[in-house]
């Protein structure tokens, strides 16, 4: 408790009032969608309560613990990739969950902090060594494994979120610009045969966001409506009572992957930039982690959970407005399931465990 005049209540609170704002989101959606259940908005404030628990925990969990037990925390994440790939839940032509009951487990989510602390451990273990080629080879591996982990399942987009958060670490860290730039022209130079490797749902993903008109009752569908919902809210939305795309079924997976579309028809433009304001504000408090922070990992370990969230932002929002190809990357602390927000306040409890220990030892507040 000692710590505790350290807190950073905008750190929880935001993150808080997000869900709130999401579970009343789910509650309309689960009402007009036929295949989003009634219990979707329980279910959501369920989670938001097992998240706070976890988060708690990782608070007063003082990080360097965190740190040291990686590895096996890494380790068991892998097998897990593993097991779901031969074992798993198959839904929608990928295998990525573990069935539970109370919940659907789906090892991926946890996989991208796991990564992203164990990145941030091997950088600051060998920050004399940053220059070795070894040490970029290494949080390749890191990175790599797992990430062809996912693909298999597939999940193409939990792997971009994974290279994303490997590039950012790696250039914070100061490795030498030469390899992350030889990284760079060298998967650049794969990127043919690794359309090979997509499935052809994935291509048809990546080819119908740049001409979704061409297949309009198939792949272009989610892209076209998603477009028309966000533009038809207008500049202060339609609220519910006269919202067309959303309340007539016209999107799919609203409680998902295209859930910012039903916001942005719903409370329209002005609504849309508060609900901005909030991730601003939460990506600001996670930067300042890092430049709090008074250790390589801790900075690292911020940096990359900095990425994961703004990253997934992006490419969530860019992909309801056709900027960006569908991946089924969520939309941190506002789309459905427990595994994501789990893990988001997974990873807001670190910061917060970082951020607090740090401060104590740069104001000296026992």
């Amino acid at each position: 408790m000692k710590y505790w005049r350290n807190f950073d209540w905008l750190l929880l609170g935001i993150p808080v009032l997000m869900v709130l704002f999401s579970t009343v989101m789910l509650y309309a959606i689960s009402r007009w969608a036929p295949e989003v259940p009634h219990s979707t908005p329980e279910k959501q404030a369920l989670y938001l309560m097992a998240g706070l628990v976890v988060y708690f925990i990782l608070t007063n969990l003082d990080y360097k613990v965190i740190r040291a037990w990686i590895t096996p925390m890494y380790v068991a994440t892998l097998i897990a990739l593993v097991g779901v790939s031969l074992l798993g839940h198959s839904a929608n032509g990928s295998q990525r969950w573990f069935n539970l009951g109370f919940i659907q487990l789906q090892p991926s989510e946890p996989a991208k902090l796991v990564v992203i602390l164990m990145l941030a451990r091997l950088f600051a273990d060998r920050e004399s060594k940053i220059k070795n080629f070894s040490t970029l080879i290494l949080s390749l591996a890191v990175a790599g494994i797992p990430a062809a982990l996912v693909m298999r399942q597939p999940d193409f987009g939990t792997a971009m979120v994974l290279g994303a958060v490997w590039f950012v670490i790696t250039v914070i860290a100061s490795t030498p610009p030469v390899y992350v730039g030889g990284v760079a022209a060298t998967a650049g130079a794969a990127a043919p045969f690794a359309w090979n490797l997509l499935k052809p749902y994935q291509r048809n993903r990546f080819t119908s966001f740049l001409q979704p008109n061409k297949d309009p009752l198939g792949s272009g569908w989610n892209i076209i409506h998603a477009r028309i919902a966000v533009g038809s809210g207008g500049p202060f939305g339609q609220w519910f009572s006269r919202a067309t795309q959303s309340r007539l079924d016209f999107l799919r997976v609203q409680d998902k992957d295209f859930i910012f579309s039903v916001i942005a028809e719903q409370v329209g433009f002005f609504g849309v930039l508060v609900l901005f304001l909030f991730f601003g504000i939460v990506l600001m408090r996670i930067a300042r982690v890092a430049f709090m922070s008074g250790d390589v990992f801790g900075r690292l370990a911020a940096a990359g959970i900095l990425t994961m969230f703004l990253f997934q932002m992006f490419v969530n929002v860019g992909m309801n407005i056709g900027i960006m190809p569908v991946t089924g990357i969520p939309l941190p602390l506002i789309s459905y399931g427990g595994s994501s927000l789990i893990t988001s306040f997974a990873g807001l409890g670190i910061l917060q465990s970082i951020l607090i220990r740090n401060k104590k030892l740069m104001f000296g507040t026992r």
